[in-house]
């Protein structure tokens, strides 16, 4: 009887993860979808042809799995850009009016950007989500939304929210944006400004992931999310919109060290076993709340999950707290400064405070130029893309040996020996650090209050053990909101778009370690508190000042160097990105070829003109030797304006039209009015810059168009102006691919190309006659 009760009980403990492959959603079925998104359409930009016909082939399907409603709602203006952009809707009836709405975007980031996992993948869940929940009858109203425009900074949600008629009925959101299978799956509940979703929906969405799914890795990166709610949202998906909106929403997002916004975002990186893992939390989610939601609000906290149970800290809570921490601050201060110690006999030592601060830099100088020594032994501008970890590890062991020359300056130096002053610094530094995120948020100011808190806890003990227990912890919430989760995958996409300008690169560096070395500031004269106060060789700085300190830093340094001068930089995950534009003035007979990447371009092997070349050195940029020919056949334009109104400075209406016909389907295009006087502008096209909103003005206006509109395209421009004033025009059309044949290849090494015409000219009204 004791076997089969073991057997039983094992058999019920594995009920879950059983079950979970069990669901009707059909990871194959999902992967199908994308196959057809990725190989059959391609990549997918907002407002493309492609993005069109994806957008109409989940209109198809969401048809053929029972919507009683499917279509496309249009999208032909994104913010001020001009589009032919939309959402694919399908909505599947329900016993009630009340909505739980699924949604994932369809599109992808560029014209070379297949984006098989941000978001083909999320896409497709949607999709075969529609196909499980058509089978059945439901409570609720389910609407299965595919986003255009997402990678354009949610312009399909967003223009959604603004225009559905029924988003009072919409009582839960639930978003998949990336749904690869090779890491971890973090929820994403918050929006912008610390709104963030309700406490029951995330507690829900952790508990069916775990204990009724039987799942691992359901994650909340809490330091990069807090970062990112604290602003407008500098990332984040279209569940974004409707918490914006007060309607309670979640996204579930796979692991982000994933190559997105890249060519390699492709079939042949997509793990697909992530399909199932996030369509059977979404479904199983949207089966729970069938029957309605606790409540349709939003929440504002501070999320932490510990074995993956999410623990919710309130903003009054984390104000108490702060508020608790500053006043530890304090009570320590006035004690130790009741216990001052008076000043040598020999005579006050001073400037311990900037010596301090020298040794700091010191430190920083090591841990940041260390990689920057691999790179160009290397020769690669970026060593680290794929060994993040490994180049942490070598800026610890400078930076080790960095702190081993500044203990030994420290003896010439001289320092205080009192710990007041050394506390009083770090006090100092860390209130205006919590005082300043204070005033941003409260999630924000907790960090730095935590570290105070901790400092106070080491000048508060007697156990040396405990003084060097809290003081570890007192750098760790600071070391923590700085070194977010999603740094490696941002260090990347950094490292891919920086400009290769030496000035820049320097800057760059220069500021990496003066911000490193303010930051770090306060810690190390809270070390030294610590240290003074204890009275005992706190981890053993004496000895590590000796020989034997400078034997274990430096050679543990030299042999991680060692080690990371053989391992690969790039591989089929992460690459390089060189880009070869070909730039041309209309009335002009010749134009440029550019080639720049933000990696050097060493070993790079070029065919134009009738001739090959190979690239050597460490260049970043150059520019053919061989201009080629005039491309005016890509591009032609023609204009006819009309004035009107009397003369003498008096105000006149200028009706203008352009007509701007293209070799081929144009990739972008924009048309700018520039004057030093104000004007104004009308046009039955839509006015606005494309991510650049903020630099219209009175005396600045554009018309863009994103992506791939009409080889013709009619563009009535009607300008209110003084009549003498001057108004200049240009216009820039890009296209995605060469007009003068350049090849360009090299292993392990994406291309982006572009050829970009442009044409300029100025006029007065004076210039017209009515």
């Amino acid at each position: 009887m004791t076997i089969i009760r073991l057997l039983l009980s094992a058999v019920l403990l594995a009920a879950p993860a059983s079950f979970a492959q069990r669901t009707l959603f059909s990871g194959d079925s999902a992967y199908a979808v994308l196959n057809v998104l990725v190989n059959e359409i391609g990549p997918r930009p907002m407002g493309s042809p492609a993005e069109r016909r994806a957008l109409e082939y989940a209109v198809a399907k969401f048809a053929q799995h029972g919507c009683q409603e499917a279509y496309v709602m249009p999208m032909t203006v994104a913010e001020g850009v001009n589009t032919a952009s939309g959402i694919a809707i399908g909505l599947l009836k329900g016993k009630t009016d009340r909505i739980i709405l699924i949604g994932g975007h369809i599109d992808s980031s560029g014209p070379e950007v297949p984006g098989a996992n941000d978001d083909g993948s999320g896409a497709a869940t949607v999709i075969e989500l529609s196909r499980v929940l058509g089978k059945t009858t439901h409570e609720s109203t389910v609407v299965f939304c595919c986003w255009g425009g997402e990678e354009e900074g949610l312009r399909g949600s967003e223009y959604f929210v603004k225009t559905f008629p029924r988003l009072n009925d919409v009582s839960l959101m639930l978003q998949i944006d990336m749904a690869d299978g090779s890491g971890t799956l973090d929820a994403d509940p918050d929006g912008s400004w610390q709104v963030s979703a309700p406490r029951w929906l995330v507690s829900a969405a952790f508990d069916i992931y775990y204990h009724e799914l039987g799942y691992e890795g359901l994650i909340y990166p809490t330091q990069s999310a807090t970062i990112n709610s604290s602003t407008s949202g500098s990332t984040g998906s279209d569940h974004m919109p409707f918490l914006n909106a007060g309607i309670p929403a979640i996204d579930f997002t796979s692991d982000v060290t994933y190559p997105i916004h890249t060519p390699l975002d492709n079939w042949k990186n997509f793990n697909p076993s992530g399909l199932a893992r996030s369509g059977d939390l979404v479904l199983k989610l949207a089966e729970r709340f069938d029957g309605g939601v606790p409540s349709r609000d939003t929440d504002s906290y501070l999320l932490v999950v510990v074995g993956g149970v999410p623990v919710f800290f309130s903003h009054t809570i984390l104000r108490i707290g702060a508020i608790a921490s500053v006043v530890a601050a304090i009570i320590v201060f006035v004690m130790l400064r009741r216990r001052r110690l008076p000043p040598p006999a020999e005579g006050r030592i001073r400037w311990s405070g900037l010596k301090l601060l020298l040794v700091t830099l010191i430190v920083q100088v090591f841990i940041w130029v260390s990689g920057e020594i691999v790179g160009v032994i290397k020769g690669y501008r970026f060593p680290w893309v794929n060994n993040f970890g490994g180049f942490v590890v070598l800026g610890i062991l400078c930076g080790l040996v960095g702190v081993w020359l500044s203990l030994r300056l420290v003896r010439r130096f001289r320092l205080a020996a009192d710990p007041y002053s050394y506390y009083l610094r770090a006090v100092i530094l860390l209130l205006l650090m919590t005082a300043g995120l204070s005033l941003v948020n409260a999630e924000l100011g907790i960090y730095p209050a935590l570290s105070l808190l901790f400092l106070a806890a080491a000048l508060s003990v007697r156990a040396p053990f405990l003084r060097a227990l809290f003081l570890l912890l007192t750098p760790y919430p600071m070391i923590r909101l700085v070194f977010i989760e999603y740094l490696g995958l941002f260090q990347r996409l950094i490292a891919v778009g920086t400009p290769a300008d030496v000035p820049i690169t320097l800057l760059t560096q220069a500021s990496y370690i003066v911000v490193s070395t303010v930051l770090s500031l306060p810690f190390v004269y809270a070390f030294v508190a610590v240290h003074r106060a204890s009275g005992v060789d706190l981890f053993w700085v004496k000895k590590f000042s000796g020989s034997g300190g400078l034997i274990f830093a430096g050679t543990g340094a030299v042999i991680t160097a060692v080690i990371l001068l053989f391992a690969r930089v790039y591989d089929d995950t992460w690459q390089p990105a060189v880009r070869v534009q070909q730039q041309y003035s209309l009335g002009s007979n010749s134009g440029t070829v550019t080639i720049a990447s933000s990696e050097f371009l060493d070993g790079l092997q070029l065919s134009y003109g009738g001739r090959d070349t190979m690239v050597t050195g460490r260049v970043t940029r150059m520019t053919l030797d061989e201009g080629p020919a005039s491309v005016v056949p890509w591009l032609s334009v023609h204009d006819t304006t009309t004035a009107e109104g009397s003369g003498n400075d008096s105000v006149r209406t200028l009706e203008r039209r352009l007509t701007l016909r293209s070799h081929i389907r144009p990739f972008v295009v924009s048309v700018t009015y520039r004057s030093d006087e104000p004007f104004t502008i009308a046009s039955s096209w839509a006015i606005g810059g494309r991510r650049r909103r903020e630099r219209e003005s009175d005396r600045v206006k554009t018309l863009s168009w994103y992506s791939f509109p009409d080889t013709v395209l009619e563009i009535p421009v009607t300008l209110t102006v003084s009549d003498s004033q001057r108004i200049r025009e240009s216009i820039e059309v890009t296209y995605d691919t060469l007009a003068y044949p350049v090849r360009a290849q090299r292993d392990l090494t994406y291309f982006i190309r572009r050829t970009v015409v442009s044409a300029s000219g100025s006029f007065t009204a004076m210039s017209f006659t009515r």
